[in-house]
């Protein structure tokens, strides 16, 4: 194996993955996943666009896994540079371990559900999707099935264990039932505004989608622009519509040239509009932004916008 390595070994020292899945023991999709969803490691691409990874990456990657294993959440160790990362798997006491998040295990209709996703089968997956979700209300909706269902997605996907494509489906799937149940509910005249939308960068949308078609059931007139818009677009789409309130989702770690941009995006928006941030507790975001409401759940979400109606019937 030794000697494997040594041959794909670049002229600029650089590895392919497979030399990088030997030395670590992930697999590929694991590698990939870490890369796309914490962005825990940022490797080079070749001239023929395939990943090249250092020697600080290979590190990385037998830091991650192994302080993963021991109950940290990828989410906060992507965060850490390389040399603390280390530090943390030599150290017998853990620092600032984060309890790994636990979820029921699925229901039998559930777990049919991402058997036909598995098997690619889209007619079918839709079928038991229809028959999980056509008498449950919106927040049953959410909670019991569509909740449940991309955890279990995002545990797969994320351990290697499911590839994108059948990710990319359940998401195109749940998106699209979120979306017809957002349209089924009529606003009322003069009801309060939320907009809903992503910064760039953030392609993750169940959350904001969830909220609006919450939001919109409560009583409020819903803005729904998806994800993944510019701090400009965002900007004057505020100054456009004129929101009572402006509700972002940020789930991905962010660069430092991205807490920035949201921190010029807070303080241009909120003297005039507040701004609700949806994302993990331990997001380091919610340290640098002290002017936003920070939202970590579906019931923190329905506790600010309760006491946004309540205000206004006062």
């Amino acid at each position: 194996m030794y000697r494997f390595i040594v041959s794909d070994v670049s002229k600029s020292g650089m590895l392919p993955i497979r030399a990088v899945v030997a030395l670590t023991g992930l697999n590929p999709d694991t590698i990939r996943a870490w890369e796309r969803r914490y962005g825990a490691i940022e490797p080079v691409r070749s001239d023929g666009g395939t990943r090249q990874f250092s020697e600080e990456d290979v590190t990385r990657l037998i830091c991650l896994k192994e302080l993963r294993e021991r109950g940290y959440g990828l989410q906060t160790l992507a965060e850490l540079t390389t040399t603390e990362l280390t530090a943390m798997r030599h150290s017998q006491k853990p620092t600032i371990q984060t309890p790994r998040p636990t979820q029921p295990p699925l229901s039998s209709d559930q777990q049919a559900y991402l058997d036909s996703i598995e098997e690619l089968d889209v007619g079918a997956a839709l079928a038991r999707l229809k028959e999980m979700s056509d008498e449950l209300g919106n927040l049953q909706l959410i909670l019991g099935v569509a909740i449940p269902i991309m955890w279990e997605v995002g545990r797969r996907w994320s351990e290697g264990t499911m590839g994108t494509a059948p990710e990319h489906l359940v998401r195109a799937q749940l998106k699209s039932l979120m979306t017809s149940r957002l349209e089924q509910i009529d606003t009322a005249p003069g009801a309060r505004r939320l907009l809903f939308t992503t910064p760039a960068g953030q392609l993750h949308e169940f959350g904001i989608l969830a909220g609006s078609v919450l939001a919109k059931e409560a009583g409020f007139d819903v803005l729904y622009l998806g994800p993944d818009l510019p701090t400009e677009d965002i900007i004057w789409s505020v100054a456009r519509s004129n929101p009572d309130i402006l509700v972002l989702s940020v789930v991905r770690s962010m660069s430092e040239v991205e807490m920035q941009q949201m921190e010029r995006l807070v303080d241009t928006v909120s003297p005039n509009v507040p701004v609700w941030i949806g994302c993990p507790p331990d997001h380091p975001l919610a340290a640098r932004i002290p002017k936003a409401i920070f939202i970590s759940s579906i019931e923190d979400f329905q506790r600010a916008a309760a006491t946004l109606l309540a205000d206004q019937g006062g």
